[in-house]
């Protein structure tokens, strides 16, 4: 039987590809929550900046006041209203730039 560790860390990447912050790594068990609080990440946000994350990147509580956190809308019925659809059209095109980044 062949056992694997994983590990998984913290990317933060400007919106043109500039990578932000690397983050130690954690064991894969680690919440991305835990990764957040304990990473140092958050010294690094100003009141003003906007952070897109993935869907369940439910890290609101943690930031510094002022500091604002843009996921994707969850999927709750068959379709996504006109302005959830609007509002995930505009984040996957951010997104783009965090996958050339990494």
């Amino acid at each position: 039987m062949h056992h694997r560790n994983t590990l998984k860390g913290l990317v933060g990447v400007a919106p043109n590809g500039t990578i932000t912050f690397l983050s130690n790594l954690y064991v894969g068990n680690t919440s991305d929550k835990n990764i957040v609080k304990h990473c140092g990440v958050l010294t690094s946000f100003l009141a003003g900046d906007l952070i897109l994350a993935d869907k369940g990147f439910l890290i609101q509580d943690l930031l510094p006041p002022g500091v604002l956190l843009n996921i994707p809308p969850f999927l709750m019925k068959a379709q996504f209203s006109p302005e959830e659809a609007r509002q995930t059209v505009t984040i996957a095109r951010a997104r783009i730039h965090v996958e050339r980044g990494n």
